[in-house]
């Protein structure tokens, strides 16, 4: 499985991200309704709506039993069987929130990562989110990417049922975020091979 921005000439570091793996979310867990004990399910993971894998999820009363296969490099696949310990904390407004704790550091956590062997989470594997280290070309591309993806296939085009000004806002907005995107990219250019750019 490439790396986040295996595809990006700009980026020269190979530092990974949280992103670049398998990940269990309790959050998404707790809107499927999965949490309740006695239940039993497989989670699948995908690329490009291809399954690269899958996990069985036990829920206990106060921990999870994960089964899955894994392996590091060339190794041969190993079958593992994880246990993923539940706390609870109370709400501001009422009711209580379910968390991970972590396998490997005793800290309570909302995301998993299959980095290696286990699901731990990123400071075990000194993993560090995508957004955190995101360039100012990185964070105008991922603001374009939303916007795009708000306005559908056709980005030229009103969609239907939204306000005119609504719409103009928009692609105001996606202009300005290409054309920041466009600056970022071209001062990257000129450090690494120093060459000069005409003003946007």
């Amino acid at each position: 499985m490439g790396g986040r921005g295996s595809g990006d000439w700009y980026r020269w570091d190979k530092k990974s991200y949280v992103e670049d793996y398998k990940r269990l979310d309790i959050r998404q867990l707790r809107k499927k309704k999965a949490l309740h004990p006695g239940y039993v399910f497989s989670w699948e993971w995908s690329i490009d709506g291809k399954p690269c894998g899958d996990i069985r999820v036990a829920v206990k009363q106060e921990h999870l039993l994960l089964t899955y296969r894994t392996r590091q490099g060339g190794e041969d696949w190993k079958d593992v069987e994880e246990k993923v310990h539940l706390t609870r904390t109370n709400c501001n407004y009422g009711g209580t929130r379910q968390w991970f704790i972590c396998p490997g550091c005793g800290r309570r956590i909302a995301v998993l990562v299959s980095a290696g062997t286990y699901f731990l989470c990123r400071r075990c594997y000194d993993l560090s989110y995508s957004s955190q280290n995101e360039t100012e070309l990185d964070r105008m591309h991922r603001k374009a990417r939303k916007i795009r993806a708000s306005l559908g296939e056709k980005e030229w085009l009103k969609p239907k049922g939204m306000h005119q000004k609504t719409f103009d806002r928009i692609r105001r907005q996606l202009y300005q975020a290409e054309r920041v995107a466009d600056i970022a990219l071209m001062e990257i250019v000129t450090k690494k091979f120093g060459l000069s750019y005409p003003e946007i």
